[in-house]
């Protein structure tokens, strides 16, 4: 064989060698280029009676299908969701955070309401390198890290401490102060009790009581009579509507005279609080914590998103509960698609970096400046956090009215 013929059959294996890998390439190029990009939520969907798992999910989907229409993401691939139910205990949203993490496609998690399970999440994602986005719970120290490298940690949210300062702002305002605080034993309840602990410290002519109850106590009768007993003039309660049912039943019970106003945080918002408690919500003077209302919102971005919610779905946004959860989901999974194109990919690394660094953002809920700095974790601010009412539709108004935007 001559050496002419040697070199070309050298140059059409080196050819074909070039041509496999392009070829390869390509598909490979193909392949992700037509693969979702997926979002993870581990919720409790499980929980009788509960909405905020959801109606956090609504918030997500819908801005998943307004993103998708827009051409998707990184140019043109689409947004998809991934759900897991971790009916509120710790063991299984950490189980199913591992599962979400271990797909490479997911590229940041959702947690649900409940503290006790986002702060278990908190080292997991850390460690993980997987972003754990959070739309409801509340407990102060769920983005404590922030600020730190290893913190993957993101809330769209409002804290115990905005939530305490909110109630007992208005409870100063009214002339009370004497409080009673009833409290969970639990991550969330511990988190408020410090909170109010706090407030009192900058507040020195305030004093309250603890009075502790555990999930799935339905009994309050005792406890809101010593209260009454010892001089509190309003009753701070922290209670998803398993326990703030009853709490409300049994003080609408008790004679006019021993009725103590109530103060909620939100944890009531996350079912049918008011239809549920029916006629006993009109005996008592009961307000909650809360950050955002279809009820109370005009404005044309409002509309738009009630007519989107409503061709999604097939029903108007009216017959939504747990309205904050839409809300802050909504927005947080916009500001989410936004970080995956600033990020130029889907690395878990690069889109945390890139929430870091997002400029400002017109959401539902408000004009976000820059949602999250690397030393904030934290995209709504204690402005954002008012009190309000149920009116009869079980939709809550804020004590202000409605706002336009």
């Amino acid at each position: 064989m001559t050496t002419c013929i040697k070199t070309q059959l050298q140059r059409g294996i080196i050819a074909t060698m070039w041509l496999t890998v392009l070829i390869t390439a390509f598909s490979a190029f193909a392949i992700e280029a037509t693969t979702p990009v997926t979002i993870g939520i581990t919720a409790e969907f499980g929980i009788k009676g509960s909405h905020a798992a959801q109606s956090i999910d609504k918030g997500i989907s819908l801005a998943i299908s307004e993103v998708n229409a827009a051409g998707g993401v990184l140019g043109g691939r689409r947004l998809a969701v991934e759900r897991r139910d971790d009916r509120g205990v710790p063991a299984r949203g950490m189980d199913n955070f591992r599962e979400l993490a271990a797909n490479p496609t997911v590229v940041a998690v959702f947690c649900g309401r409940f503290s006790p399970v986002a702060l278990e999440l908190v080292p997991l994602a850390n460690k993980l390198g997987l972003p754990l986005l959070d739309p409801w719970a509340a407990a102060d120290s769920i983005t404590a890290d922030a600020g730190k490298p290893s913190s993957h940690v993101f809330r769209l949210s409002l804290t115990d401490s905005w939530a305490m300062a909110t109630m007992l702002d208005y409870a100063r305002q009214q002339g009370h102060r004497r409080l009673a605080l009833f409290v969970p034993n639990t991550a969330w309840g511990r988190s408020s009790e410090a909170a109010l602990g706090a407030y009192l410290k900058r507040h020195p002519g305030l004093s309250s009581e603890t009075f502790w109850y555990n999930w799935g106590d339905v009994e309050f009768s005792d406890r809101l009579q010593l209260a009454k007993a010892r001089g509190a003039e309003v009753l701070i309660a922290v209670a998803n509507e398993a326990e703030g049912l009853p709490l409300v039943r049994q003080m609408a019970q008790l004679p006019a005279a021993k009725r103590l106003p109530i103060l909620s945080h939100w944890g009531v918002i996350g079912g049918d609080f008011a239809g549920n408690a029916g006629e006993a919500l009109t005996q008592v003077d009961f307000a909650v914590v809360h950050t955002f209302s279809f009820a109370e919102r005009g404005g044309p971005r409002v509309q738009r998103v009630a007519e989107g919610y409503r061709r999604l779905f097939g029903e108007d946004v009216s017959t939504l509960r747990a309205q904050v959860g839409f809300a802050h989901a909504y927005d947080l999974t916009h500001l989410l698609a936004r970080a995956i194109d600033k990020a130029g990919s889907t690395d878990r690394a690069s889109v945390r970096s890139a929430l870091e660094q997002l400029g400002p953002h017109d959401g539902l809920l408000r004009r976000y400046e820059r949602p999250f700095t690397p030393q904030r974790h934290e995209a709504l601010e204690r402005k954002d956090v008012r009190l309000g009412r149920f009116n009869s539709a079980g939709q809550v108004i804020s004590l202000g009215g409605k706002t336009n935007r």
